[in-house]
This record gives structure tokens, C-alpha cells and sequence, in this order.
């Protein structure tokens, strides 16, 4: 079983680009481009709404349209030019013939219709494989969610339209979408809200809920905050920070495209990021990291993926690109350290999670669904920028970006585009690099060999080769050496199966390293992972073993769990039934302490247990207010794990529940519910450092 996992609490926040959010091809000429005057009243006591859409466009001599609608909507009517016309509409497309005189003249099509939006939100949800929990489109008296791709309007696909909206909704409740507020009003019972859309897009998302709104003007730009009445003391934090990205990214990229940017609060936990504004679940927003990391995450989406589109034939670039100019680049501003962990993770996340059969290349990729999804089209390609941004230097790399955005805003732009805009900088083509990180699956795995240390004369000279298997990578090795206080780095070119290396050293040679700062995207070998909750959730065979001290509390605890982290294969068993097979064949969790002590792994010196009471880094915690969570190496092989899982009845539940959101942590501690202590077990050992005293 292989895991498939997303996580909100260790936002990257979701940025939902499948039919939601940006045109996934170029946009098309401007005399097909349609318009869209739309008229939409919503009752959420019936999950209901009503709709009337003016559409201007011209159909190019097509004798005929089509448009998306949901598969709930009804049409009532159709007209062209303000007289009825018969359509056809079947499996969510309305078709609409064209008489000749109207197929090459601009023509306006009004749709009158109407729909159910229902899908089932989560109130509690367990496990967030899928972030956005299946629903697509929801009208309800708490709150509304209509994404592009929902249907809730007529869209004509491949098109990239522009918008005037009006959306009237029950007094107290005030809608938002991407574009430019035209204003709002009140009276006799109902509420207006008015949008235009300048720029164009490909499908539009709606959101409604009773806020209260607060704004603030950051030169010619609105910050402003949607939030409900319960979090408006939220405000004030997230529109200073809203002001500080948008001048971080004007300055590395250009002006901000939109007029606005918006924070918006939904009423269940989500995170997506639309043209302009971020739609933040009441949970995610008040997480106290929210506003350092994935705030700016989204908002750089408005230069990246909102801004400049994304041409998805080719893959989706705009969330290793985000998370590469946000996410990775606060750890470079706050430390080198910082910096070298955050790249060490997402190696990590890409060994714990992805394997040969569930691997892809970035070109397949378009959106998260999973842990997988996101280690390969977050992680992966925020490494392939940083390789890239190594190897033509940091004036080329940044600057090259800035032409990309003021050349190419509003329009899609793929892989290829950022292989010729950074071809036509360093005037050298980038095809191998692209094709081998972009269209090929996996990632080399290096190895040192045929290591000699020789002394000639007052020199020491250190020989060798590094080593890697088909297919062959076009690679820029780092390799250091370090000798007493000198510390030597030389880069290795590989283009086939070995290339060699030459070290001289004043004094006697103490470790050769290779790519120390892991700047490459490579395999790790299994001694350079330290086990995680992400090896649980990927690992193939999970058993959840019991203590037989757990009542029915444990028992349910632990079933929770099991959800939580994705297990959807794992068995739960009591520990009388654990064979010796088992062990050698699975990876474990405790869940509460074994009586037979000998099943526990070899734990590290920083912990110690009792049935009372634990201590982590010399800190002491003690049951039943205290709980713990720890993944330790598997005593019969490195590719499984084991882990323990104690906690009081009383914090069972809790602890459950928060454990899948520390996929990157090997133990967490907990206090009354609130997390005490994280942290991820070190690496002494690695194939590519070689200690020469050892030798």
C-alpha cells in the first residue's frame, strides 16, 4: 500500500489549478475572446441558485458552441441576439447551432438557468489526502464554495473570458471572487455584491459567507481581509503581511498585476489561491505560522500561475517555482542552516514517499492530490529552480524571471518557455537540462568509488570517481573535501556512468563529502532518510499493534489514527498476536507501551519511557496530560519502520488527529493537546561521506 497524503498544517497551502483557477493553454485571440455580464442569485436554505449569463463573443465561423454547465443545473432558455433559439443540453454540455449569418460576427447568447450545489462538507475531517474533500461546489446557510470547476455558470472551455458579476445573496451574506469590487449594497432582505474581471481568466470561483471586510491600500493595490465576524481581530496581522509580500515580489518581479489582493475565510479547512485573493478554512487561518509561510506562498501565485499562466500541456511549473520563491526562499533569508534543512526535507519527502511504480515526471503533473502528487510537483520542482538557479548564477536566474513575467503576464507559458527565456540569457541551449528534470521520472542516485589517498611529497592528493547507474544524468557534482582547517569544494561534470575527481591537500585529508549542502536533486540512500511520519504514511505494510493495558479508547484512537494517516491497508491486531513474521514483514505502530519491552525498537539516547512518564531532549513529561509520537528504525530492515503512539485516553483522540500534520517531524510532543516538542532524529551516516581516520 502506498500512501497518499496532503497535509494543511504543513501548508505549502493548495493552489487548486485543475479548471479552477488559470487557463491551462494559450489564451486566444481577442476578437474570440468572450465576455460574460452575469447575473446570479443564490438561496442557501436550498442549496440553490439562479442564473442569467449575457455572453458576448464572436464563434470564429464555428457553426455551433458548446459550454460547461453542472450536470444539477436546469436551462430554462437560451437566446441569441435577444431572440430564443433551441439547444440541447445532456452530461453537463449545453450546445447551442449557429445560422449562418452568425457564425462570423459577434453575437451575445443569454442563458437563463438554475442549480444545486450540495456537495458535503466536512465538518471534522480526519484524513486530507484530498484537500479539497471532493467538494467542488456547495450553497449553504453557513457559507458558499463554487469553484471554476464546479459549473456554475455556462463556461466555454479552451477560452479565457472576462467579467462583470453581480451575485445577490440574503442580507448578512457577501460574496468575492477574483477582479475588481464595482461595490456592495443592502435592502429589503438581500444583499448585492459586484465584481469586474478585467484580465482574463479561464474559470472563475465564488465564495460567500457573512464577512466583515477591512481593507488597507498599499500603493495602488487594496489589501483586504473577508473574514467571519469571529476572526476579525485576525485582521490587522494579515493585512500589515499582505502589504509586505506584495513589496517583496514587486521588487524581485515586477508590479503586482491585480488591484487587490484578498484574504478570505471559508467555513471549512481549505486552502486554495485564486487571481487575487487566498480562501483560507476558519482552522488554517489561525495556525500562528500561517501568515509567515503560506501566506506568501499564495500570494506569489499572483505573479506565478495567476499572473504569468500556466500552459499545462507541458505540466504545472507554477508550485515548484511558488515554493521555491516563497516557502524555501524565508529559509534563505532566515539562515544558510535554514536554507540546507528545507532542501534536505524535500529530498526527504521524495525518498519517504515516492517509489518507481507511483512516480511520475513534472511534465505529467498539474495539480496536488496526494503526498506523491505533492513530493514530485512541489518538491521536485522546487529543487529543479534551485539547480538551475546554481548552475547560470543568481544576477541570470532572477533577472530571467523578471523578463519571463514582463514579457509573458497573462498569457501561458510552459516548460519550454523558461528553457528558451533562460536559453536566450546565458545564449546556450537548456534542452538536456529540461528534458531529464522535466520529462523524465525518477532522480540519479550517486555513489563514491575507487577512493585512493596518496602522499607525494608535502602534498597529499586524494583520487577518485563518482558513480552513477542508467539513465545517465548531465550532472554538476559538488564534492568537498575537507583537510584540517581547509576545506576544499570542487565541482564534478558527469555526463555518463563515472567521472573522476583530483584533491591536493597541504595536510593529511579528513573526510571527502559529496554535494554537501544537497543542492542536487538525487536519491538519498535509505541512512540519509531519518524515519518520519512520512515513512509511516509511506510505508507498503502497516500493522497498528495494541497494548493489552489499552481499553476501547485506545482501540478507537488507534482506528482514527490509522485513517488519519491514510493507512487504508493497515491491520489492527492486539500485541499477544504479533508473530516474530510479522515484525520482519511490517512496519509497526505501537500504539501504548508493549508489556513485552523486547518488541520496542532501540530508541535514542534523547528518550526515555515508563508507563508514567517520558523524557525527550531532557525535557520530563508525564500521563495522562502529556502524549507522545515517535518513528525509530525498524530493528530487521531499513526500508520499514516502527512507532510508538502513547497517550491517555483523554488525549488519544487529540493526539490522533494532529499526528499526520507533522509528516516531516520523527517525534512529537504534546501537552494538554498543544504541541510541546518536534523534531526529526539526525544523520551520522551516509555513502557519500567517506572519513578517511575510519579507513
Amino acid at each position: 500500500m502506498r500512501l497518499r497524503f496532503i497535509t494543511i498544517l504543513s501548508i505549502p497551502v493548495l493552489f487548486l489549478l485543475l479548471f479552477s483557477c488559470t487557463p491551462s493553454a494559450s489564451s486566444p485571440p481577442e476578437t474570440i475572446r468572450p465576455h460574460h455580464d452575469l447575473r446570479v442569485r443564490l438561496f442557501p436554505e436550498q442549496n440553490r441558485l439562479t442564473g442569467t449569463d449575457l455572453i458576448r463573443l464572436h464563434p470564429g465561423g464555428n457553426d455551433s458552441l458548446s459550454f460547461y454547465l453542472s450536470e444539477n443545473a436546469t436551462v430554462n432558455s437560451v437566446q441569441i441576439n435577444g431572440k430564443d433559439r433551441d439547444f440541447t443540453f445532456r452530461r453537463s454540455l449545453l450546445r447551442i447551432s449557429l445560422k449562418s449569418g452568425e457564425q462570423n460576427e459577434a453575437i451575445e447568447i443569454a442563458v437563463d438557468y438554475e442549480g444545486v450545489f450540495n456537495d458535503p462538507v466536512p465538518v471534522r475531517p480526519v484524513n486530507t489526502d484530498n484537500p479539497g474533500y471532493g467538494v467542488s461546489g456547495t450553497i449553504s446557510p453557513g457559507g458558499v464554495l463554487l469553484l471554476g470547476g464546479s459549473g456554475w455558470y455556462p463556461l466555454m472551455p479552451d477560452t479565457h473570458p472576462t467579467y462583470n458579476i453581480e451575485i445577490d445573496a440574503p442580507e448578512g451574506m457577501r460574496a468575492i471572487t477574483a477582479g475588481h469590487p464595482l461595490g456592495h449594497e443592502t435592502g429589503d432582505g438581500r444583499s448585492l455584491s459586484r465584481w469586474e474581471v478585467r484580465h482574463p481568466v479561464e474559470a472563475l470561483a465564488l465564495s460567500a459567507g457573512p464577512y466583515q471586510v477591512q481593507e488597507k491600500r498599499v500603493g495602488g493595490v487594496t489589501a483586504a481581509t473577508y473574514f467571519f465576524p469571529g476572526s476579525s481581530n485576525l485582521a490587522d496581522g494579515y493585512l500589515e503581511a499582505v502589504a509586505g509580500y506584495i513589496a517583496l515580489y514587486a521588487d524581485l518581479f515586477g508590479p503586482y498585476p491585480f488591484g487587490k489582493f484578498a484574504v478570505v475565510e471559508n467555513f471549512f479547512p481549505t486552502g486554495y489561491g485564486f487571481p487575487s485573493y487566498t480562501l483560507l478554512g476558519t482552522q488554517v487561518l489561525r495556525l500562528p505560522f500561517i501568515i509567515q509561510t503560506s501566506l506568501g506562498h499564495e500570494i506569489a501565485h499572483c505573479w506565478w500561475g495567476n499572473g504569468v499562466y500556466v500552459d499545462f500541456s507541458e505540466g504545472n511549473w507554477s508550485e515548484g517555482l511558488t515554493t521555491y520563491v516563497a516557502d524555501y526562499l524565508y529559509k534563505e533569508q532566515q539562515s544558510p542552516e535554514a536554507a540546507l534543512q528545507y532542501r534536505l526535507e524535500l529530498l526527504r519527502s521524495y525518498a519517504a514517499l515516492v517509489d518507481p511504480e507511483n512516480d511520475f515526471p513534472l511534465s505529467e503533473f498539474t495539480s496536488r492530490t496526494d503526498r506523491v502528487t505533492q513530493a514530485v510537483g512541489y518538491h521536485k520542482s522546487a529543487m529543479v529552480f534551485h539547480m538551475l538557479r546554481r548552475m547560470v548564477g543568481d544576477d541570470a536566474f532572477w533577472s530571467t524571471l523578471q523578463a519571463i513575467y514582463r514579457e509573458r503576464l497573462f498569457d501561458a507559458v510552459g516548460w519550454s518557455g523558461f528553457a528558451a527565456a533562460f536559453a536566450d540569457r546565458m545564449e546556450q541551449p537548456f534542452d538536456t537540462f529540461f528534458d531529464q528534470w522535466v520529462r523524465r521520472k525518477g532522480a540519479p542516485e550517486l555513489a563514491l568509488d575507487d577512493v585512493q589517498v596518496a602522499q607525494e611529497g608535502d602534498d597529499w592528493i586524494v583520487r577518485g570517481n563518482i558513480v552513477q547507474e542508467k539513465p545517465f544524468y548531465h550532472l554538476r557534482v559538488p564534492v568537498l573535501l575537507t583537510a584540517g582547517e581547509d576545506r576544499e569544494t570542487t565541482v564534478v561534470e558527469m555526463t555518463e556512468g563515472a567521472a573522476p575527481f583530483t584533491f591536493t591537500a597541504d595536510t593529511p585529508p579528513e573526510s571527502l563529502i559529496v554535494d554537501p549542502e544537497a543542492d542536487l536533486f538525487r536519491h538519498l540512500y535509505p541512512s540519509e532518510v531519518p524515519p518520519t511520519i512520512n515513512s509511516v504514511k509511506g510505508a507498503e505494510s502497516v500493522l497498528m499493534v495494541l497494548s493489552e493495558r489499552g481499553g476501547d479508547e485506545l482501540r478507537d484512537a488507534a482506528k482514527l489514527l490509522v485513517m488519519s494517516l491514510g493507512l487504508d491497508n493497515a491491520d489492527i491486531i492486539s500485541e499477544n498476536d504479533l508473530s516474530p513474521g510479522d515484525i520482519k514483514t511490517s512496519s509497526i505502530i505501537f500504539a501504548g507501551l508493549p508489556q513485552r519491552r523486547t518488541l520496542l525498537p532501540e530508541l535514542p539516547d534523547s528518550v526515555s519511557l515508563s508507563d508514567t512518564a517520558f523524557t525527550l531532549n531532557g525535557r520530563a513529561f508525564s500521563f495522562p496530560s502529556d502524549a507522545f509520537f515517535g518513528v525509530f528504525p525498524h530493528p530487521a530492515s531499513e526500508e520499514r519502520v516502527m512507532a510508538l503512539f502513547l497517550a491517555d485516553d483523554t488525549q488519544a483522540e487529540t493526539l490522533a488527529r494532529k499526528v499526520t500534520h507533522y509528516g516531516k517531524y520523527s517525534y512529537l510532543a504534546f501537552h494538554n493537546g498543544d504541541n510541546q516538542d518536534r523534531g526529526t532524529w539526525p544523520v551520522t551516516d551516509s555513502p557519500l561521506i567517506l572519513r578517511f581516520a575510519e579507513r
